[in-house]
């Protein structure tokens, strides 16, 4: 176990502020990501970086909530429970992002999960958020409490009254946002999806919370509007919208045939008969002249897609909460 994170040089912090995990702790201090984002809090928050990162969360707003136009609906939501934005990155997050940071999640997800989300999650920017707790007396750290506000990626494991559910999340891929789970994880998370901007998001932080200057986040949702096109992320209309370009393409016998079995393939996912198999439905929309890689393409897979290699656990699991909510992490606020 160990007693002291020495990641930044000439200085040891104790783990147990930044996570109550031990074996996350051990994981982490394996990788160059958290001596580069300690490097950075401290320099900017000052040597009681730990106590003010409790204070902080980072979510990623994804590429469908702002297609959809419902990024103030999240900003909102996080005003209404006293989560105050201090720093907004707009950043594309590629395939190389996703795989190092849910590094020791991915290895239960199925092939066609990790390539289908990739996809989706590079298709557009995404916004990245920081935000600061105003609670009175936080219990736990900022980071868990919206966690626990954020809710589950899968839409039957939410509540009515938790984020994901209130931007109309779709499913365990198109969940509208992300957030770092434990304050170790909003030191490692930055280097990884901001891979030469770290210092300035901690400096944009550290600005905003010394009172230097104030976040304007309006011409950056809206630069941000301008540069994404508007979708609907309706499954059933994507189908729908699929179907009739199969329909009106389907000019010979085989792609006739083609076009029957495509609609008997989406009534049977539907109906979770059987799951759809990408590397097959994206051949199939291709030789209609669809692009799989396309909003209508990826929203469709995402829904209907195995998720999970059966018997593979997570390497990490949970976010913290339950431990931090035991008193096994050090809460410094």
């Amino acid at each position: 176990m160990p007693q002291h994170m020495t990641t930044v040089p000439g200085r040891e912090v104790a783990w147990r502020a930044l996570t109550a995990s031990p074996g996350k702790a051990e994981l982490f201090l394996r990788e160059p990501h958290l001596g580069i984002g300690m490097t950075a809090a401290e320099a900017a928050l000052g040597p009681d970086f730990p106590a003010r990162l409790q204070r902080l969360a980072l979510l990623v707003i994804q590429p469908d909530c702002i297609a959809q136009r419902r990024v103030e609906r999240c900003l909102d939501f996080l005003r209404a429970h006293d989560f105050e934005p201090v720093a907004a990155v707009p950043f594309v997050l590629e395939a190389e992002m996703t795989a190092e940071v849910w590094r020791y999640q991915v290895n239960t997800a199925t092939e066609d999960s990790r390539n289908v989300c990739d996809l989706f999650c590079a298709w557009t920017e995404s916004l990245l958020l920081v935000v600061r707790d105003r609670t009175a007396r936080p219990a736990i750290p900022a980071s868990l409490r919206l966690t626990a506000l954020k809710g589950a990626s899968s839409p039957l494991e939410r509540t009515p009254h938790q984020l994901r559910t209130h931007l109309g999340a779709t499913n365990r891929i198109v969940s509208a946002v992300h957030c770092s789970d434990e304050p170790i994880d909003l030191l490692r998370e930055p280097p990884i999806l901001l891979p030469t901007g770290v210092e300035s998001l901690y400096a944009q932080i550290a600005d905003v919370l010394d009172g230097r200057t104030e976040l304007d986040l309006d011409p950056i949702v809206k630069d941000l509007y301008e540069r994404t096109p508007t979708h609907d992320i309706d499954v059933g209309r994507a189908a729908g919208r699929i179907l009739d370009r199969v329909a009106a393409a389907a000019t010979s016998p085989l792609l006739a045939a083609r076009a029957a079995r495509l609609r008997s393939d989406l009534a049977a996912w539907r109906s979770r008969e059987r799951q759809l198999r990408w590397p097959t439905f994206a051949a199939d929309l291709r030789a209609f002249g669809i692009d799989p890689h396309s909003w209508d393409g990826l929203l469709v897979a995402s829904e209907y897609l195995d998720y999970d290699r059966p018997g593979v656990v997570r390497e990490l699991e949970g976010s913290g909460l339950q431990e931090w909510s035991a008193g096994q992490g050090e809460l410094l606020v």
